[in-house]
């Protein structure tokens, strides 16, 4: 069945940007779209730098 409108992107300037630096467009949509939404947690750490414990809660928070 086909779609009755495209996709939107939400934040333009970051998708192009995106883009420009040789990222898929899927790739950069998904990104640009989440960071218009609010969901992307810049304060977040690498995985390298948390510990197991760490891990384990927020996969316990997350599973709920």
């Amino acid at each position: 069945m086909p779609r009755d409108k495209a996709p939107q992107i939400k934040k333009p300037d970051t998708y192009d940007a995106l883009v420009d630096k040789g990222m898929s467009k899927e790739k950069a949509a998904r990104i640009s779209n989440a960071q218009a939404a609010g969901t992307i947690d810049h304060r977040s750490k690498k995985l390298d730098e948390r510990t197991k414990v760490d891990l384990l809660a927020e996969a316990k928070r997350n599973w709920n």
